[in-house]
């Protein structure tokens, strides 16, 4: 039996969070972010915050993809050395996670009002792939590859979740989603160029591109250079 991918969420923000907390009792509560922002397309959340988990190893990162990249179901990590997209903020990743799989479910236009923060959401228009994938069960091969089972092993993990018993709800703080400073986990300490990028968006030298990656991969341009030259001139009062 197909799995839709458009549709509404069957699982509680507290199934999922407690689901992921057995699992991983260190791992972020994005629990209430994959509801609302599902809604918003009329995607099914709760499958998304699935394949997160299947993506993340629950939260573990431990793939090429690192924590402070905000990017929790491989955009862009096409390569085992690739690390992918980066986002300022998990609000920001989570959406473009979203935008990703509404762009293979369906041929219809975003929801109006939005912008397109899905690095790779113009590749699908421009490749042909727009609506070839509506169920979870088509993203094999697609998303993932070769991906046997991709979108099934997706699935049977959101049942696993929906059988999970929900215990009194416990209130959480909003997550912080202001698109300069926020850094939901600490960067890798090994990693200077993750320590490097987290004190410049920390500082407010970087904000990003107007998808709201950062582009690590990238070369900086000299006109780029001196926009944060300059920003950094203002920081020291000169």
């Amino acid at each position: 039996m197909a799995t839709p991918i458009m549709g509404r969420s069957q699982a509680t923000a507290s199934q999922m969070r407690e689901f992921l907390r057995s699992r991983n009792p260190d791992a972020p509560d994005y629990s209430q972010l994959y509801l609302d922002i599902g809604a918003k397309y009329g995607v099914r959340g709760d499958l998304a915050f699935a394949q997160s988990m299947h993506e993340t190893g629950y939260w573990r990162f431990t793939g090429t993809v690192r924590p402070y990249q905000n990017n929790f179901s491989g955009l862009g990590a096409v390569t085992s050395d690739t690390r992918g997209a980066m986002f300022a903020t998990p609000a920001l990743g989570i959406e473009a996670q979203i935008q990703h799989l509404y762009g293979y479910a369906t041929n219809a236009p975003l929801p109006a009002g939005v912008k397109v923060v899905d690095p790779r959401f113009d590749l699908l228009q421009r490749s042909g792939l727009r609506g070839i994938a509506p169920n979870w069960e088509d993203l094999s091969g697609r998303w993932a590859v070769p991906g046997v089972g991709y979108g099934e092993s997706i699935v049977r993990l959101w049942q696993e979740m929906l059988q999970t018993p929900v215990s009194e709800p416990i209130p959480t703080p909003p997550p912080q989603v202001d698109p300069v400073v926020a850094q939901p986990t600490q960067p890798d300490p090994a990693d200077p160029l993750a320590i490097g990028l987290a004190e410049a968006v920390r500082l407010g030298l970087l904000q990003g591109y107007e998808d709201n990656t950062l582009r690590p991969d990238r070369p900086l341009t000299r006109a780029e250079l001196a926009v944060v030259l300059k920003r950094l001139a203002e920081r020291l009062g000169r």
